[in-house]
């Protein structure tokens, strides 16, 4: 998933938390995740040479936001010509 899908990369990390304990909850999340990937597994990431946009790089940064342990989230992404090269 960190090396394919990057839309459900935060997802399977965020569910993977709860798999010592899953509940009725966490298995409706599942399920919402898969028909996600069902609906869009012809997405491609696509590498544009004619955009004139260089190298961009772009973070984000949740301070605490996770409600059970207080931890914060970040995250970040480089792109070039349009196509995602890190994350």
């Amino acid at each position: 998933m960190l090396g394919t899908c990057l839309d459900i990369a935060f997802v399977v990390i965020k569910m993977s938390q709860f798999l010592a304990n899953p509940s009725q909850y966490h298995l409706k999340k599942a399920m919402y995740i898969m028909c996600y990937l069902v609906g869009t597994q012809d997405y491609h990431v696509v590498y544009d040479g004619r955009v004139n946009e260089g190298l961009i790089a772009h973070t984000d940064l949740d301070w605490a936001g996770n409600p059970i342990k207080h931890r914060s989230t970040t995250g970040f992404f480089v792109s070039l010509v349009s196509g995602i090269v890190c994350w």
